[in-house]
């Protein structure tokens, strides 16, 4: 090669490493693992579409950088999972990630994040193991409740309403979600002045309830709690209709919200309570100091079903305050910084379309959690209404009329 080429090719060389470390440093980049693919990506499409709208929010700008998602498909898969969180944490080197969401999937992310240890903020996954294992760790941001989560908003919710001193009976499955869900509602019930007078297990797609059924009804409970799967919670729902059981207040988990439940059940479904992160129709006013990150759940619906001409639901706007609240803390630190804005993070206590967001230890360890107080309602005449918070109720609790 002639010597005045090699010059050439050296100067333009570094002219290309100069314009692509300049852009680097223009840049802030968010890895976005996400189950785009499998057989989480019901999880992993609202996620990804949580995370795009936040973005929107802020411009794709903050701390005057520019902002850019990486997104990355695990395909629902371990081993996937691990070779995406490796390339963004050893290859890609982000200061920052969110997701994935499935608890399956976050366990496989743990040990490839453990590597580098970006702040990672995980809006899903309710498994205590999670907690266990990363809930310590210092850059690690939890915004979606763990299991006991579920049973402390419930347990808080008819304290308000019942007061003290009510019966309680509980029928949980013999699988590892009713046996994992039980020793909570055994703790925050008690722990609420319940007495808990009967604790019934089932098998797991038992056809016939009814032997159970019969000995709730001898012990004459105030309150019926059924731990069990969405499958089981409709043969449940409906023996205890066609049976009339009398007892007035039914509690569910999630399952009470899903179509899946509510059209297999019918007229069945009324009186129930149950828990979810969010509920279409809830009202919740704008953040005054943030409206445009921020706004009413009203505006903000009407926003996402513009954008993406579908129904929200809670991954998507739970996805959205966690991705939010992440840039506003970038924002606020003004630089590419992970202690920053770690701790900019850690100061955060504002209103958001999901919530008060606000990061507080948990009991059960994560030093680092948004988000637990949970929405609990009941179904009445065929509607949701909002119990709790009270901040949020649209209605009030009632007896079960048979």
């Amino acid at each position: 090669m002639h010597p005045r080429l090699t010059v050439a090719a050296a100067v333009a060389a570094l002219a290309c490493s100069a314009t692509t470390g300049a852009a680097a440093q223009d840049t802030i980049r968010v890895g976005v693992p996400m189950e785009l693919s499998g057989k989480f990506v019901s999880y992993g499409a609202p996620g990804k579409r949580g995370t795009e709208m936040a973005a929107e929010a802020f411009n794709y700008k903050v701390a005057g950088k520019k902002l850019e998602l990486l997104f990355r498909d695990v395909q629902s898969d371990a081993q996937t999972t691990v070779s995406v969180i490796n390339e963004l944490v050893s290859q890609a080197k982000v200061n920052y990630m969110i997701g994935p969401i499935g608890s399956p999937i976050v366990a496989a992310a743990i040990p490839a994040w453990q590597q580098g240890k970006p702040i990672w903020l995980v809006p899903g996954s309710s498994s205590t193991k999670l907690e266990e294992v990363a809930g310590a760790e210092p850059m690690f941001f939890h915004t979606y409740p763990y299991a006991y989560h579920y049973h402390t908003s419930e347990a808080a919710a008819l304290k308000h309403y019942l007061g003290p001193g009510k019966r309680v009976a509980v029928i949980y499955s013999d699988d590892s979600y009713g046996r994992t869900h039980l020793p909570y509602v055994q703790k925050y019930y008690k722990e609420a002045g319940y007495n808990i007078v009967a604790e019934e297990l089932v098998r797991t797609n038992a056809s016939d309830l009814n032997p159970v059924l019969t000995k709730i009804r001898v012990s004459r409970p105030d309150i019926l709690i059924g731990l069990v799967q969405t499958t089981d919670a409709i043969t449940l729902a409906k023996q205890i209709h066609t049976r009339r059981l009398d007892v007035p207040y039914l509690v569910g988990t999630a399952y009470t919200q899903l179509d899946e439940w509510r059209n297999a059940v019918g007229e069945a479904q009324e009186g129930w309570l149950g828990v979810t992160t969010y509920l279409p129709g809830a009202q919740r006013a704008a953040n005054p100091d943030y409206p445009h990150i921020f706004p009413s759940l009203t505006e903000w619906e009407e926003k996402f079903r513009k954008r993406f001409n579908a129904e929200p639901d809670f991954l998507d706007i739970g996805t959205y305050a966690t991705a939010a609240m992440l840039f506003l803390a970038i924002d606020r630190a003004g630089v590419d910084d992970r202690e920053k804005v770690a701790a900019e993070l850690r100061k955060i206590d504002l209103q958001t379309v999901f919530g008060r967001g606000n990061f507080k230890p948990t009991e059960g360890g994560t030093k680092q959690q948004a988000f637990t107080d949970m929405v609990v309602f009941q179904n009445q005449g065929g509607k949701n209404v909002v119990l709790y918070p009270l901040a949020d109720a649209t209605g009030k609790l009632q007896p079960l009329k048979r």
